[in-house]
C-alpha cells in the first residue's frame, strides 16, 4: 500500500505518476473475455456481436447486428450426416450410403440395393457437425467470422476479442512498470506475443489500438 504523506506535498506527483506508469490491471485469462466477440457481420460488413455462455450447450449462442438486424443462432448450423453401411441381407453386397447435410436426424431410411435391388428401410448413424463462416484473418470461435478489432502491425496481426479485452491491452501495453498480479497462474496480458509486450513497439501499438477504439 502507498502512503501519501501530507507534510510533503512533493510526494503526491511522484506517487501520481507512478500510478500512471504501473500496470495494476486484473489477474484474468484470455478466457474471461470469451462471452462476448464483435466481428464483421456476414450480411452488411457492419460491427455485429456474437455471445456465449462458455459452455457445452450452444443452443444460447448467436449473433446479432444492430445495423442490418441481421439473428444468427448457432443452434440453426447444426447438421447431421445420416449413413447406412452395411451388408445387403438378401444378396450380401455392401450398402453403403450417406445423406449429408441435413438439418435434422432421419428417422430411417428406405433403399434399394444397387446389386440386387432389394429394397430395405433402414435406421441410419448420424454425424453431428456445426456449419461455420469461412472468415480470414483472427476470428471468433463461434461462428468463425473475422474479428472486429484487428489489425496488421509490423507484419503481425494483433487483435482483440471485444472493448473490455482490446483496452486491458491498452493498459498493459502503455505501463511502463509491469509487475505480475498473481502468481497461480499466467494472465492474459502475460501470455500477450512479444511484438505487444515490447518497449520498443509501445508507440505504436497504442496509437494502433486507439485506432480501433474509434472504429
Amino acid at each position: 500500500m502507498t502512503v501519501i504523506s501530507l507534510d510533503k506535498p512533493q510526494n503526491l506527483e511522484s506517487v501520481m505518476n507512478d500510478i500512471t506508469i504501473r500496470y495494476s490491471g486484473p489477474p484474468t485469462v484470455r478466457r474471461s473475455y470469451m462471452y462476448e466477440f464483435l466481428v464483421h457481420c456476414p450480411k452488411c460488413g457492419h460491427c455485429a456481436t456474437v455471445t456465449t455462455e462458455q459452455s457445452c450447450d450452444t443452443s444460447s449462442d448467436k449473433l446479432i447486428c444492430q445495423h442490418c438486424n441481421h439473428i444468427e443462432k448457432k443452434e440453426n448450423l447444426v447438421r447431421y450426416n445420416a449413413t447406412v453401411k452395411r451388408n445387403c441381407d438378401n444378396c450380401g453386397k455392401l450398402i453403403d450410403v450417406t445423406i449429408p447435410n441435413n438439418k435434422k436426424k432421419i428417422e430411417e431410411l428406405t433403399l434399394a440395393c444397387s446389386y440386387c435391388g432389394q429394397v430395405r428401410t433402414y435406421t441410419p448413424k448420424h454425424d453431428i457437425y456445426g456449419l461455420i463462416y469461412k472468415g480470414t484473418g483472427a476470428c471468433d470461435p463461434i461462428f468463425h467470422l473475422p474479428l472486429w478489432f484487428q489489425t496488421e502491425i509490423k507484419g503481425e496481426t494483433f487483435w482483440a476479442y471485444n472493448r473490455l479485452h482490446l483496452t486491458e491491452i491498452r493498459s498493459y501495453v502503455s505501463a511502463k512498470l509491469r509487475e505480475r498480479q498473481t502468481t497461480t497462474h499466467t494472465t492474459m496480458v502475460e501470455r500477450l506475443p512479444n511484438f505487444i509486450k515490447a518497449a520498443k513497439n509501445r508507440a505504436t501499438i497504442i496509437k494502433a489500438i486507439d485506432k480501433l477504439l474509434k472504429k
